[in-house]
């Protein structure tokens, strides 16, 4: 079966220009020093996070893999949404949305409950986002877990989940807040030659 020239294009420009979120490596000079920073690739753009030295990045399944080191059970993870940015957030789809958010807990996880509900937790360049928090219990003990639908670029959705132990959930969600709001595109004049 041949495929029209006109829908391969078009299939072509769309997995072009469609966010990876595996993350790439490059070192960046700043503030006088060399730093190696994660970035991601949306076609010829770079998006890059800071992290500190408490943080790893490795990539994992569809996305990335953020370890909170410090935190004995607490890690976030980027990965593609099943959802588009024309799904909007209100009325009529929230309950789409929680219901793809639930799916994406432990199967093993028991008592789940929704404990919080944010509008726009992320409300910096531009972004419009949705936030369900639960709890529950597993084998190694109590769980929350924020689920955080965000639309990224104009046309792509991400998903943004962290997950802790109880007592770390507050911390871990305050270092995956700070990571994603550090979400910039990279100067490619800081960049160092050899990457």
């Amino acid at each position: 079966m041949k495929i029209p020239v006109s829908l391969f294009l078009a299939l072509s420009t769309l997995s072009a220009s469609a966010l990876d979120l595996s993350p790439n490596f490059v070192t960046v000079f700043s503030d006088g020093i060399n730093i190696r920073r994660p970035y991601f690739s949306d076609g010829g753009k770079k998006y890059a996070v800071t992290l500190d030295v408490e943080t790893e990045v490795v990539s994992y399944e569809d996305g990335a893999l953020f370890k909170f080191i410090k935190f004995k059970r607490a890690e976030m993870r980027l990965r593609p949404s099943s959802f588009g940015v024309e799904t909007k957030f209100g009325p009529d789809t929230l309950d789409r949305y929680q219901e793809a958010a639930r799916k994406l807990l432990p199967q093993l996880a028991e008592r789940v409950v929704l404990i919080q509900q944010t509008k726009n937790p992320l409300p910096i360049n531009g972004w419009e986002s949705h936030r369900f928090v639960f709890k529950y219990t597993t084998a190694t003990g109590d769980v929350r877990e924020s689920i955080t639908f965000l639309n990224i670029t104009p046309s792509q959705q991400v998903i943004v989940q962290v997950y802790a132990g109880e007592k770390d959930f507050a911390d871990a969600s305050n270092r995956g807040t700070d990571i994603i709001r550090r979400w910039h595109e990279l100067d490619t004049d800081t960049i160092v030659r050899g990457n």
